[in-house]
């Protein structure tokens, strides 16, 4: 691991496995994010990929104080919970002790929050309000001779994707908002309808299908894409950091250095690599596609203050949106009625 203030990189690699996680915060030491999850059990193959995102607005008020003396929000406390629980579910999936299903992990959830601090009961009361509040972004897979089985499990504005060398990004949950398209979210950050937290009922939803490999799966909060001028930008980031680095340790910290400058929000990364037999091949599985990205102009955004302001900078949105989004999309689950 790359430890300093602010930010976490770690990685690790096995037979035709490569994993890492990205943790930065936008105020040291005062972030809500939870460090991003990455487990694989090498046995029997299975893994789960997750991140959680404290909702620091509706969850801000005090909910810890830490034996150093810092105060945690609910927010804080939220997240960090729900990560504990996934993992402890996790680990009683990979033991039989539990089944593998969404409603054991919702169980899971339910019974960490209700042992965490709330801290004291605020006077401010209303439909906003949550405590330990968080969203989750998660990937449970497991690799097998016909390939890779996932289930996506999620519950707010958290994602997870499927990265593949012949097309790219593609989106596997849908935000819990009610605005449905991902570049309307870009312009908008609607509001949540749907958080994990303690005091009230909450919905997780669950996606599931099978890749052959190789194949590249990630889980990641929304300081990672919702920031960048398009959906696009987001695999671009990840394309670009990936044809400059190494090794899978020297791809963290790229991905790190790049999102850093640009995003206003804590952002957290889980991923992970299947079937690829070195980070060699990993990195040349997707050199065509990153070339297809740059002969795209996805990446050329044109300047606010130049010819046609912003208005142009609006058009170049749609229009590399519109031909972005049908691939994107694919496997995105339907609108909720």
């Amino acid at each position: 691991p790359s430890l300093h203030p602010g930010h976490l990189t770690w990685s690790a690699t096995h037979t035709r496995l490569q994993t890492l996680t990205v943790w930065t915060e936008r105020r040291p030491g005062h972030g809500e994010d939870a460090e991003p999850l990455a487990v694989h059990h090498r046995p029997t193959g299975n893994g789960l990929l997750a991140v959680f995102d404290g909702a620091g607005g509706s969850g801000a008020a005090p909910a810890w104080h830490a034996p150093d003396g810092v105060t945690h929000t609910g927010a804080w406390v939220g997240a960090r919970s729900a990560r504990l629980a996934a993992e402890c579910w996790f680990q009683g999936v990979v033991d039989a002790e539990v089944p593998d299903t969404p409603e054991r992990l919702k169980h899971s959830l339910r019974a960490v929050l209700d042992a965490a601090p709330r801290g004291t009961r605020s006077k401010v009361t209303g439909s906003m309000r949550r405590s330990l509040p968080t969203t989750m972004a998660a990937i449970r897979y497991r690799v097998g001779d016909e390939g890779v089985r996932w289930q996506a499990l999620w519950a707010g504005d958290s994602r997870s994707y499927a990265l593949l060398p012949g097309t790219g990004l593609h989106a596997l949950t849908r935000d819990d908002t009610h605005e449905d398209d991902t570049l309307a979210q870009l312009r908008q950050d609607p509001p949540m309808t749907n958080v994990i937290c303690a005091d009230r009922d909450f919905e997780l939803t669950a996606q599931q299908g099978e890749f052959g490999e190789p194949c590249v799966l990630l889980a990641a909060t929304d300081g990672f894409f919702g920031y960048v001028h398009t959906p696009a930008q987001f695999e671009c980031l990840l394309l670009d950091t990936l044809t400059r680095a190494h090794s899978a340790g020297e791809w963290a910290e790229l991905i790190r250095g790049a999102i850093q400058p640009v995003t206003a929000d804590d952002a957290s990364l889980s991923l992970v690599a299947l079937g690829f037999d070195d980070f060699a091949r990993l990195r040349g599985a997707f050199a065509g596609r990153h070339d297809s990205l740059v002969r795209s102009g996805y990446r050329d955004v044109p300047a606010a203050d130049g010819p046609g302001g912003p208005d142009a900078v609006r058009d170049w949105q749609d229009r590399t949106w519109e031909s972005y989004r049908h691939t994107y999309e694919q496997l995105m689950p339907g609108v909720r009625e």
